[in-house]
């Protein structure tokens, strides 16, 4: 009976077909083998039980002759693409545009921040948690990118006011401007300034009260 010699293959992750790598038995005498699982399949997660029949070519003086390996297969790790989303404004909430990572395999992505929310303006981390359908055989993943988002620019409203006599000083009959946010107006001239005869320019400097997320705003 020949000796066969077969080391212990390095484990593996599922996914990768055996080859000669794992598929290497050498026998004491020419021959041939054949294994099982054969080469280009892939086998399951777990350890793995790989087999192999030598048959000599000298079959007259030699036996056939059987060896056995165990290879660990490990889960894999699906792979995430998720590409850094564009910027977007404050007061824009998520959606599909931003949340739209997709898995090598098929399965399921949890979002953090979830659609629907609004960020506040700065640099924000958007996460996605993968759930493979196959647990079995595949790890669950995740990645995060980076999303920029911009203060907002609040809408000011100012009709020209009507016209006026000089002499009369300026009030809130004029300087009425208001914003779609909260937040303070500082009129040039100020409230109680007469104004020349003539064409002038009244003009106003719009604070937001939420600065973090607001640009001001200046008018005429």
């Amino acid at each position: 009976t020949p000796t066969i010699t077969w080391a212990t293959p390095s484990a593996i992750t599922y996914g990768t077909a055996l080859s000669a790598t794992q598929l290497n038995a050498t026998a004491s005498v020419a021959g041939s083998f054949a294994y099982s699982p054969a080469s280009g399949a892939i086998p399951s997660v777990g350890t793995q039980t790989l087999s192999a029949t030598f048959t000599p070519t000298d079959t007259t003086n030699y036996n056939t002759a059987t060896g056995t390996v165990s290879l660990v297969v490990g889960k894999a790790t699906p792979t995430l693409t998720w590409v850094t989303p564009s910027a977007i404004t404050y007061g824009t909430p998520l959606s599909a545009t931003q949340l739209n990572a997709s898995g090598s395999v098929a399965g399921t992505i949890v979002y953090s921040p979830i659609s629907g929310t609004t960020l506040n303006a700065g640099t924000q981390t958007l996460s996605a948690t993968f759930t493979p359908t196959d647990t079995a055989n595949y790890n669950t993943a995740t990645s995060t990118v980076s999303l920029v988002v911009a203060k907002a620019t609040p809408t000011v409203t100012w009709a020209n006011p009507s016209a006026i006599t000089y002499g009369t000083m300026l009030s809130a009959t004029q300087l009425n401007a208001s914003s779609s946010v909260p937040g303070s107006f500082v009129y040039t001239p100020a409230i109680g300034s007469t104004p020349n005869a003539g064409t002038q320019t009244l003009s106003t400097t719009f604070t937001p009260t939420d600065t973090a997320n607001y640009n001001p705003v200046t008018t005429t």
